[in-house]
């Protein structure tokens, strides 16, 4: 396995962190629309289904990238962590921003 470097890692945490602000902006958009209206109940349902959807996808996502973990290396396993906690999150994030952006218009 190829060690590797704090760049590599210093950058994936770094992409991590921007994907994060980014998905609570428009989560804070997302949900001050929704509130300020009363959803009926076919909404709740789909918004419900819409979270369970994301935590199914971002389950399945970070325990396929556990399963290559690194055991050796630590800056391997640094950057390893910051794959896996991207791709738990992409899910949530691809969902917060394509409803901030249907809700924009």
């Amino acid at each position: 396995m190829k060690t590797s470097l704090p760049v590599a890692a210093s950058l994936e945490w770094t992409r991590l962190g921007l994907q994060w602000m980014e998905m609570m902006a428009a989560s804070t958009r997302v949900i001050e629309r929704r509130t300020r209206r009363a959803p009926t109940p076919a909404q709740w349902v789909r918004m419900g289904n819409e979270k369970v959807e994301a935590a199914l996808a971002s389950g399945s996502a970070m325990s396929r990238h556990m399963i290559d973990f690194p055991a050796t290396d630590a800056m391997a396993m640094w950057h390893a962590w910051a794959r896996m906690l991207s791709s738990g999150m992409a899910p949530y994030h691809t969902r917060a921003t394509r409803n901030a952006r249907t809700r924009r218009r």
